[in-house]
């Protein structure tokens, strides 16, 4: 069997421009959890669930936080450098938070394959492109592990 096999093929996406909050209601709203960032039909990053938390001790949702920081008008309060950080923060978009350095597979790759690919780089979720990066599918270690239950 082959990745073309079980992968879905009508991918939700985002370009890099999309605000973080655009990403996470996407997210959100059709029950994912990543999504592939796609500028000019190429594979130019992937967002997952886990890029939405800072990597601090306080593990902070990035959506929720830009929220809050706008309903305090925390902008308003605020000059000089913190000002700057603040609209980089309230700015972010997709391709601040995304992987760049994406691992995809070719439609073709035998489903053995895939699970080398999810076990070697600890993932769950890899675009599928063809020969030119362009978005074919997308597909989850959860439609591997669907495979299996039903097989």
């Amino acid at each position: 069997m082959k990745v073309e096999d079980i992968m879905t093929k009508e991918v939700i996406f985002v370009s890099p421009k999309n605000k973080v909050n655009e990403v996470a209601d996407i997210l959100i709203k059709n029950r994912i959890h990543g999504v592939p960032v796609i500028d000019k039909n190429k594979v130019v990053g992937i967002i997952t669930e886990t890029d939405f938390f800072t990597k601090s001790p306080l593990n902070i949702h990035l959506p929720s936080y830009v929220n809050f920081m706008k309903d305090l008008q925390i902008g308003k309060k605020v000059s000089g450098e913190s000002k700057n950080k603040f609209k980089k923060i309230i700015n972010a978009a997709a391709e601040d938070i995304m992987t760049k350095k994406v691992i995809s597979v070719f439609p073709e790759a035998r489903i053995a394959e895939l699970v080398s690919i999810f076990q070697k780089n600890n993932l769950s979720l890899l675009p599928v492109t063809d020969k030119n990066n362009s978005l074919v599918g997308i597909i989850a270690l959860a439609d591997v592990i669907n495979l299996i239950n039903n097989a």
